[in-house]
């Protein structure tokens, strides 16, 4: 947190929010002290709020019936997503969640100094889709052992393609390897090579 000086507690705010580049919504801040040579504060960028304003803002540009619970857990900023459109989030394997999610963390990153990974979900989604790509890996690794050839699995977001290397990691008769460039990339399933 930096300090900040000014006559009044909204001067000395005013001065933090044009060298934090944040508006007043978006900061935290103490009372250091108060008294004839004005108000000291200390203030930094509060990354929950940030992103409360962002979603919120995001949310009604898109006229989009979503709300967002945000919450400090096991050394992540949860967010939990409820409204009558989450199921633009959830189709296509959610690839808008993940994508959410994704913008999310950049403008926790370009905004704030320091702050936890931020873990987005609506109804347990995430949880079902881990099972779900579990599963396909699996069977993709039974198909890639037993044809001796590589399966590709369809695109995916960096959260997915991780859940799919993971269960597959200790496989002795498979590897696996992300094909293609941006956002979304195939998860290639290949017959461990004889080393």
């Amino acid at each position: 947190m930096k300090t900040f000086h000014g006559s009044s507690l909204d001067e000395a705010l005013s001065a933090a929010c044009r060298d934090l580049g944040a508006r007043m919504e978006e900061i935290r801040y103490d009372v250091l002290r108060e008294g004839a040579d004005g108000v000291t504060i200390e203030a930094d960028i509060d990354t929950v709020a940030v992103l409360g304003l962002f979603f919120a803002e995001m949310f009604a540009a898109g006229s989009l019936a979503l709300r967002v619970q945000l919450a400090e857990e096991d050394g992540v900023l949860k967010g939990e997503l409820e409204g009558a459109d989450t199921t633009l989030l959830t189709t296509n394997g959610g690839q808008a969640l993940d994508a959410l999610q994704y913008l999310a963390n950049r403008v926790a990153d370009r905004r704030g100094r320091q702050h936890l990974p931020i873990h987005l979900d609506t109804s347990g989604f995430k949880q079902r889709r881990a099972v779900k790509l579990e599963d396909m890996a699996l069977d993709a690794a039974d198909r890639a052992a037993r044809k001796r050839q590589p399966v590709t699995l369809p695109t995916m977001a960096p959260a997915a393609r991780r859940i799919v290397h993971v269960a597959l990691a200790e496989d002795p008769r498979v590897e696996t390897e992300s094909e293609g460039h941006g956002f979304l990339k195939r998860v290639v399933v290949r017959p461990r090579r004889e080393r």
